[in-house]
């Protein structure tokens, strides 16, 4: 490779342009986002030998081989113009796949990189750590994988050294002054004897962290004998209590206040205790009172089976009805994997409404209720998603054997998909849920729309046939949304928003009055916990518009 060396001594002198000769194959706005210089910029000689080396290596990563970049400076009274001169050399085709070491049936299909690719390094990379991880879980730790390249006869050659397969002899646990060592040992997913698996090395890191009771946690692995580690857990303790408080502002104007007091470790066997108080109130003296708690017992039988105790009560206030509510769910679930979660939960609720405005009406009624829910979670992350799929669906049947005054079976779902798009992100959710009426059903136990959680534009709970004093609810109800999130620098992000909402007691789409659909836009900041959230959402069937501050995003 032969690379010309220029050196202006000029100080100050500006950028006014770059090109790129030669660039075939790859277009300039490519290449201009892999170097340093930048039209405007200082010109920098130190800057053009670095975008060289980085034009000539990101070629290579494409599958070029002998690059030649010149770099050209033509200065003026205005500034230096730089030319990039780039002979791109041959890109030969892959002609034949060779793997050693293994049998190519089992691991072909492992392969990100098929014959008449070009030689592109990424693919041949992620081939590499595909069949690594492949023999890692299967008990290889120690697998070694390499690959070259005979461009000349375009030959891609894999060879794979296995080792031996090891088992797990011991598990240590190490840095614990509090926390029982049963804690953290049931969190791993080997017993001694287990094959070695990467995978379960992997789940059983992230369990430990889910804890949320240690700072920093490794795992090493110390082999003992020729087919078997030993694997040391090494952790730093946290504090397991915790206090939260928070007061908050939304829109329509009402102001929050909340606290949590959660215990991570009770009896230090790992059991948590959470207690959630909050209070909001509005500018019309409308208020809502919320006391909710919960204590889960985790891995109680060897089916790794936890279960939770919900209680809540609430309490709201406002110009036309006065509503307590109270009860408790019993929750049992079971996590398959670290994406797939699947439980069943008892639910006792008993609601006290008492109207105002009209006669003066009391409405008492206790829903005993069984549901069945599966989650299904591939999103990458928790807080702000930008790729994945997230599937919720849920069966509910209340009453009937179970007793209570309202019977009737729910069927739900509720699916989000995260798309991205260059450095943005398209998401999308669309839930669908039926109540089926087995005997009689309450109005407060249907669906509701309306409201920054579900149709931007329209007040909380304001559509549907059925009234429950100033709110309204259906049996049927389908709701989707779509959402632009675009990132802008320093922590924001702006979201032009679609909601399409449509609620009733049947289906007919045709002929109703509670289909709407509504569009918007809203500005982020993001934070470590969360994006802080404004909305302003417009009806595009009726006029109006409506204004929500929050946190987070609603899906």
């Amino acid at each position: 490779m032969n690379v010309l060396l220029i050196t202006l001594l000029v100080f100050n002198t500006p950028i006014i342009k770059i090109d790129f000769v030669g660039n075939e194959s790859v277009p300039g706005r490519v290449l201009a986002r892999e170097i340093l210089s930048e039209k405007g910029n200082e010109y920098s000689d130190v800057n053009i030998n670095f975008d060289t080396e980085k034009i000539t290596r990101f070629y290579e990563t494409q599958g070029f081989f002998d690059i030649e970049v010149t770099p050209r400076v033509e200065s003026s009274e205005q500034g230096v113009e730089i030319i990039f001169t780039i002979k791109e050399g041959p890109r030969p085709q892959i002609v034949e796949i060779v793997i050693n070491g293994a049998e190519e049936s089992k691991i072909k299909h492992l392969l990100e990189i098929k014959t008449n690719d070009f030689f592109i390094k990424d693919k041949i990379l992620k081939s590499r750590a595909k069949i690594e991880d492949y023999y890692k879980d299967r008990g290889y730790p120690y697998v070694d994988v390499r690959s070259s390249i005979m461009a000349d006869s375009g030959k891609l050659l894999f060879d794979i050294e296995k080792g031996a397969v090891h088992y797990v002899r011991n598990i240590e646990v190490k840095g614990l002054t509090v926390c029982n060592p049963d804690v953290v040992r049931r969190e791993i997913e080997f017993k001694k004897g287990d094959l070695f698996s990467k995978s379960k090395l992997l789940f059983s890191q992230r369990n430990i962290y889910a804890l949320g009771f240690f700072s920093t946690m490794s795992v090493t692995m110390s082999q003992q004998e020729p087919d078997s580690i030993d694997l040391i857990v090494d952790v730093r303790e946290l504090k397991s209590r915790i206090l939260n408080f928070g007061v908050g502002l939304s829109i329509p104007l009402s102001f929050l206040i909340s606290l949590g007091v959660e215990e991570l470790n009770i009896f230090n066997l790992g059991h948590r205790f959470q207690v959630r108080p909050s209070f909001k109130i509005n500018i019309e003296g409308e208020w809502e009172g919320k006391l909710e708690g919960r204590y889960t017992i985790p891995h109680i039988t060897p089916l790794r089976i936890s279960i939770s105790i919900l209680p809540f009560l609430w309490f709201e206030e406002t110009q036309e009805f006065t509503r307590q509510t109270r009860g408790n769910e019993f929750r049992v679930s079971k996590l398959y994997t670290e994406n797939i979660q699947f439980g069943i939960a008892h639910q006792y609720k008993y609601v006290d409404f008492r109207q105002k405005i009209e006669l003066p009406d009391t409405i008492k009624g206790v829903t005993n209720s069984i549901k069945l829910q599966l989650m299904m979670d591939y999103r990458d992350e928790f807080f702000n998603p930008k790729r994945g799929i997230y599937l919720l669906p849920l069966v509910e049947y209340a009453g009937g054997i179970f007793g209570g005054n309202n019977d009737f079976v729910r069927l739900e779902t509720d699916n989000r998909l995260f798309l991205p798009l260059l450095n943005n992100t398209i998401a999308q959710r669309l839930k669908v849920g039926v109540i089926i009426p087995t005997d009689g059903v309450a109005t407060y136990e249907k669906y509701s729309l309306g409201g920054q959680y579900s149709l931007r534009g329209y007040p909380e709970r304001s559509i549907g046939p059925d009234s429950f004093g100033d709110e309204r609810y259906g049996n049927i109800i389908a709701n989707y949304n779509f959402e632009f999130r675009i990132t802008l620098p320093k922590y924001f992000g702006i979201v032009g928003f679609f909601d399409v909402g449509y609620i009733d007691n049947k289906i007919d789409i045709t002929d109703t009055d509670f289909l709407k659909v509504t569009a918007g836009f809203g500005l982020r900041y993001y934070t470590p916990i969360g994006p802080i959230r404004g909305d302003i959402g417009f009806p595009l069937m009726e006029k109006g518009r409506e204004i929500y501050l929050g946190i987070y995003h609603i899906f």
